[in-house]
């Protein structure tokens, strides 16, 4: 159980510093808390990180507006939503 646990921080803290985050993940199951200690000490992929906020954000924006405007077929729906804001 505790090992699942190690797992999901080096996934997450591969996500957040650029790195691959199945690899981490593997290499976290493999040995443990001694992948995570070395993933803390690696420098940062701030290209990676960019593409990956940006990536998030855009799917994000799109869930939001999808939801948004899912009853919209004609431009008085639209007006009629607007209003109700």
């Amino acid at each position: 159980m505790i090992k699942f646990i190690w797992m999901t921080l080096a996934g997450a803290l591969a996500f957040t510093n650029g790195r691959g985050v199945i690899r981490w993940t593997l290499a976290a199951y493999v040995f443990g808390p001694l992948a995570l200690l070395v993933l803390v000490f690696l420098p940062k992929k701030e290209d990676k990180i960019e593409e990956r906020v940006g990536f998030v954000r855009d799917k994000s924006e799109e869930h939001i507006v999808k939801k948004e405007f899912q009853d919209v077929n004609t431009v008085d729906d639209l007006f009629k939503q607007l209003e109700k804001k």
